[in-house]
C-alpha cells in the first residue's frame, strides 16, 4: 500500500507507534522528578488505591515550607490534595491500579530550594506515569496526524506530525513526565479532530481539556465562535460550548466538594487571578517576550524551525478554514493569559518550554498551512534554511529527552 492510499487508521498507527517507542525509551522512570509531576503521580496513585484525590499520605508537605519547594500539596478541608486540576492523575490512575509495585518511603529535598530541610514521604512507582506520559503524547501526536490530513497530502501531514512529535516540547517535556501538558493538549488535538461534523463531540473534548488545564476554554470559545462568525450561525458555538461548559461545570463542582468553594482556580493561590486582572502591563510585556527569545526556555530558541514560518502565517489564515483560525485564536489568547497570570519561565528542571504547548497544539494547523502556501513557494535557499531548522530543533529535543 502506497503512503497516499492510507486510510486514517494506518496514518495513525504509522504516526503514533514508532513515537510512543521513542517517548517510552525517553521517559523519566526514576527520581529525580520534577515537583509539579510528582503531586500529580500522587493524585493518581491516590485515585488508583483509595479512589479519592485526598493526599492524607502526603500531609507533611501541606506545609508553608514545603508547598513549592517539594510538591504543590495544599490543605483543602479537612485534608490536604494537590492544588491541580484531576484531569492528568485520572489518565495515569487505571495504570497504578494494576502496576504490581508498591509505593517506597524516600527521604526528598530540593535542590534549588537549600535552606528547606529534607522531608520523608512515600513515593509512588514512576512507571505507570512514564507509560501514561508517553502514550498521551504519542496519541496525541497521531490524531494531529489526522488533523493535517484534513488540509494536506497524506505524506505532508505524517512529515508535519513527526515534526510536531520530535522538534518541540512534545518530546522532551510532555512525553517525559506527569504534566498536565500531555493530556489537554490530547484534548485539544481531539476537539479541532471533530470540529467538522462531529460539534458535539468537539465540545466534550474540550470539556475534558478543561478540567485538565481550566483555560483551555478560551482555545474551545475561539474555534466555536469563530466557526460561528464564518457560518453566520450561533449552532457551532453552542455545540462546542455546551461540551466544553459541562467539563467546566465538572470542575467547578470537583473544587466546590474538594475545597469547599465552587470556583476555577481551585487550590491555586489567589496571585494567580490577581495577576491575571492586575493593569502591570510592563511585567506582561517582558513575561510575553522572554517565553519567545529566553535563552532557557523561549519557544523559538528551543524550536527555531517555527521562526520561518511566521511570515507565512498571513497568507495561511486567507487559507484556512473557520475551524483552523478558530482554534490559532484561542490558542493565542491561552497563551496570553498563562503569560499574564504567571511566569513565563514555569519554573525550573526541565528543558526547554512548557507553557507555549497548548498553544502549538491549537495553532498547528495554521503552522503547517503557512508552510504549504507560502514557505513551500520560497527560494531554494530560504527552504534549505528551513531543513537545517528543522534538524536544529529536533536535536535540541533530542538532548533534552536524552540527557535532561
Amino acid at each position: 500500500m502506497k503512503l497516499s492510499d492510507a486510510g486514517p487508521a494506518r496514518l495513525f498507527a504509522i504516526t503514533a507507534g514508532p513515537l510512543f517507542a521513542l517517548y517510552l525509551a525517553t521517559a523519566s522512570w526514576t527520581l529525580p522528578y520534577h515537583i509539579d509531576t510528582a503531586t500529580n503521580v500522587f493524585t493518581a496513585w491516590e485515585l488508583a488505591t483509595n479512589g479519592d484525590v485526598y493526599l492524607d499520605s502526603h500531609a507533611e508537605l501541606a506545609t508553608p515550607e514545603y508547598i513549592r519547594t517539594i510538591a504543590w500539596v495544599v490543605p483543602a478541608g479537612d485534608s490536604v490534595a494537590s492544588q491541580y486540576p484531576p484531569g492528568a492523575p485520572l489518565l495515569a490512575a487505571p495504570l497504578y491500579a494494576v502496576w504490581p509495585e508498591e509505593a517506597r518511603h524516600i527521604v526528598a529535598y530540593n535542590e534549588a530550594a537549600p535552606d528547606v530541610a529534607p522531608v520523608a514521604l512515600l513515593m509512588p512507582p514512576l512507571g505507570p506515569a512514564a507509560i501514561t506520559s508517553a502514550l498521551v503524547a504519542a496519541i496525541t501526536v497521531g490524531f494531529l496526524a489526522l488533523v493535517f490530513s484534513r488540509l494536506v497530502d497524506t505524506r505532508t501531514a505524517l512529515l508535519a506530525a513527526y515534526l510536531a512529535g520530535l522538534g518541540t516540547g512534545v518530546w522532551s517535556v510532555a512525553a517525559d513526565m506527569l504534566w498536565q501538558h500531555g493530556p489537554a493538549m490530547l484534548w485539544i488535538v481531539v476537539g479541532m479532530l471533530l470540529s467538522i461534523g462531529h460539534r458535539w463531540w468537539s465540545g466534550f473534548a474540550y470539556g475534558a481539556a478543561v478540567i485538565t488545564r481550566p483555560h483551555t476554554a478560551l482555545i474551545a470559545a475561539g474555534n466555536g465562535l469563530t466557526q460561528s462568525y464564518r457560518q453566520r450561525s450561533i449552532l457551532p458555538a453552542v455545540q462546542v460550548g455546551a461540551g466544553a461548559a459541562l467539563g467546566l461545570a465538572g470542575l467547578i463542582a470537583f473544587n466546590a466538594a474538594v475545597f469547599g468553594s465552587p470556583s476555577i482556580t481551585g487550590g491555586y493561590a489567589s496571585s494567580f487571578a490577581e495577576r491575571a486582572t492586575d493593569f502591570d502591563l510592563a511585567r506582561f510585556g517582558g513575561n510575553l517576550v522572554l517565553a519567545l527569545v529566553h535563552p532557557e526556555r523561549g519557544l523559538l530558541v528551543y524550536s527555531p524551525f517555527l521562526i520561518l514560518l511566521i511570515p507565512g502565517l498571513l497568507a495561511a489564515w486567507r487559507k484556512a478554514p473557520a475551524w483552523v483560525q478558530g482554534s490559532a485564536i484561542g490558542g493565542a489568547a491561552y497563551l496570553l493569559l498563562q503569560l499574564k497570570a504567571n511566569r513565563y519561565s514555569g519554573g525550573d528542571s526541565f528543558w526547554g518550554y512548557r507553557y507555549p504547548l497548548e498553544m502549538l497544539a491549537a495553532g498547528a494547523p495554521l503552522l503547517l498551512l503557512s508552510y504549504t502556501e507560502w514557505l513551500r513557494h520560497r527560494s531554494k535557499l530560504y527552504q534549505r534554511v528551513f531543513l537545517y531548522a528543522i534538524v536544529a530543533s529536533i536535536v535540541i529535543a533530542a538532548l533534552g529527552a536524552v540527557y535532561f
